[in-house]
């Protein structure tokens, strides 16, 4: 492929990605009423149906698509496999989320939670199910940067390009503050993750595409704002609101 073919492609791609994470985080913390209607039985709402069976299979085609269009086609078992995985995860963390969430209120309202049931609700949230997203999440950052690593772009970008990358990187970024900045002081093991993800992708362009400007790896413009720039803006307004992080 081109250049400009790989370019169309990855844009177009990074922009439904950047559509339906923005959509599955509005539909996560401001649903609209519509969403809130019983689908049947007492924790299943369109809301969560549309988590578990929309937006967790869309975003695991729509990643898989970006790995194969950052690597021009190319096919290797060391990184197909680990893709695979990381897919897994993030669509497996997803599917456990928002059911066991709305298990916790539902049946803390009728006063039928027990201490017992709610311990093992929070461990299958908070703990299983929280960590297997951030390992997919993790895993994908990491294997998406070997891979363009690998593959870097025969000539630089245009400047459309680039700031129709950028733009998707901007709408991304904001999905992430919106999941971090509210939750402190839980999400600042996740601000250390999400620095474990970015740093790989770091170190590889260091190792690896030392020589090889910026403007050739159009991932990394995608991934380096949106990633940095969470983890920058959720100090900064932790700061302002509560004076710490």
């Amino acid at each position: 492929m081109t250049d400009r073919t790989v370019l169309r492609r990855l844009l177009g791609l990074f922009a439904a990605f950047a559509v339906i994470c923005l959509l599955a985080g509005a539909s996560r913390m401001r649903p609209p009423s519509w969403q809130l209607v019983s689908l049947g039985g007492d924790v299943m709402r369109i809301r969560e149906a549309l988590s578990m069976f929309v937006f967790a299979p869309a975003i695991a085609v729509v990643f898989w698509l970006i790995y194969r269009c950052v690597g021009v086609g190319r096919s290797y078992l060391w990184t197909d496999v680990p893709m695979v995985l990381a897919i897994y995860c993030v669509a497996c963390g997803m599917g456990m989320h928002d059911p066991t969430n709305r298990m916790s209120a539902v049946y803390r309202e009728t006063g039928a939670l027990t201490p017992e049931v709610r311990r093992s609700l929070v461990f299958f949230d908070d703990q299983v199910g929280h960590w297997i997203f951030w390992a997919g999440f993790v895993l994908g950052t990491w294997v998406l940067g070997i891979q363009q690593a690998l593959s870097p772009l025969e000539q630089k970008m245009g400047t459309a390009w680039r700031v129709g990358l950028e733009c998707v990187s901007a709408a991304l970024l904001w999905v992430m503050l919106t999941n971090l900045w509210d939750e402190y002081p839980s999400t600042r093991v996740d601000l250390c993750v999400i620095a474990a993800a970015v740093a790989v992708p770091l170190g590889v362009q260091r190792v690896l595409c030392r020589r090889v400007s910026l403007s050739r790896l159009p991932v990394l413009v995608v991934i380096y704002p949106a990633y940095l720039g969470s983890i920058a803006g959720t100090l900064a307004c932790w700061l302002v609101r509560y004076g710490k992080v």
